[in-house]
């Protein structure tokens, strides 16, 4: 390793402790980006968040399986592909519900559930093997991209577009545009607190339109119920029915204590001899840097801020950034090995 540069910070100014990335950062072994899932009710384990209670335990499971590999007397730590590491990871989260007597209610639960992504890059005698589940990403000497990100989120950020227009049309501050779609977003346009602007019959038949409209447009494969179900439950109460299964057309993975299915599982070798960069990041930027260290990436930041402060533009998403906090946590590593 020639150079090493790392950077993360959490979303809410002032509170870094609700950040809910973690960085691996093991130098001749291996380096990971986890990205903890934002909590959706307040749930809190060990007196963390949910997010970041799941970021911080696989974050100590794959230190312990990097320092494990060539130990002959740990032989159910070694690699064996990426579907086993996975499993690993996700057991430890398990675990984890065991340990806090909480096994019964997030079996039961998906909105209970600690959730994290992961990207792992690791070096296993001449090759660096990449294991990954989720939206974090990859580049490999400056070309080489992987990340994969979900649809589903598309359908929630196009919900939120959409409602944050409706009210800007009706001359709404941002502010409160802001915080009217937030709502929406989150809940569902079936589950707004009543009395409420955003309750309104009238109101949510129209952003209902508005958003399905847009979904159909921009989604045309994805069948309409998929696409209702998101737009009337929302983040809360709908994304997590399409985590893990691999039925809906918007189903995705994400580590949660339970089964990943391999189909969203992603794996990579790459021969050691031919890398010169590696670069792991997670979803809180929205434009891959020009080029390679902290620099180069937080211009990137910078430039997406400036375009499209609450991202309902090119880079629209479920959340945009506030007066109080930015649109999420971000975080690279580079590792230059040559």
């Amino acid at each position: 390793m020639r150079q090493l540069e790392a950077f993360t910070l959490g979303k809410k100014f002032g509170h870094p402790e609700t950040n809910e990335d973690s960085l691996v950062i093991m130098p001749d072994l291996g380096y990971a980006v986890i990205d903890g899932v934002t909590d959706r009710n307040g749930t809190r384990y060990g007196g963390m968040l949910s997010g970041r209670y799941a970021s911080r335990v696989v974050r100590r499971a794959v230190e312990k399986f990097l320092l494990a590999q060539g130990e002959p007397d740990q032989p159910e730590l070694q690699y064996q592909g990426g579907e086993h590491l996975i499993a690993y990871l996700g057991k430890a989260i398990h675990d984890g519900y065991v340990a806090h007597g909480v096994l019964d209610a997030v079996t039961a639960d998906w909105k209970l559930r600690a959730g994290c992504t992961v990207m792992l890059a690791f070096q296993i005698e001449d090759k660096l093997e990449v294991v990954a589940v989720g939206d974090s990403g990859l580049r490999i000497n400056g070309t080489d991209v992987l990340q994969v990100l979900k649809p589903l989120d598309d359908v929630t950020a196009i919900l939120r577009r959409e409602t944050w227009r409706y009210f800007e049309a009706l001359g709404r501050p941002a502010e409160e545009a802001d915080k009217l779609a937030a709502a929406v977003t989150w809940q569902g346009t079936r589950n707004q607190t009543t009395g409420s602007l955003t309750a309104e019959p009238t109101v949510i038949a129209e952003i209902e339109r508005r958003a399905l409209e847009a979904c159909r447009a921009h989604l045309p494969g994805i069948p309409e119920a998929e696409l209702l179900l998101l737009i009337q439950h929302g983040i809360s109460h709908g994304q997590g029915k399409f985590q893990n299964v691999t039925e809906p057309a918007l189903g995705y993975g994400g580590l949660d204590g339970f089964a990943v299915p391999n189909r969203f599982v992603e794996t990579r070798t790459y021969p050691l001899a031919e890398i010169e960069t590696v670069e792991l990041f997670s979803d809180g930027y929205f434009k891959l840097g020009d080029g390679f260290g902290v620099a180069a990436w937080e211009a990137a930041f910078a430039e997406v801020e400036a375009e499209d402060f609450h991202k309902i533009g090119r880079y629209m998403s479920t959340k945009g950034t506030t007066a109080t906090m930015l649109t999420d946590d971000r975080s690279y590593l580079g590792v230059r090995l040559k």
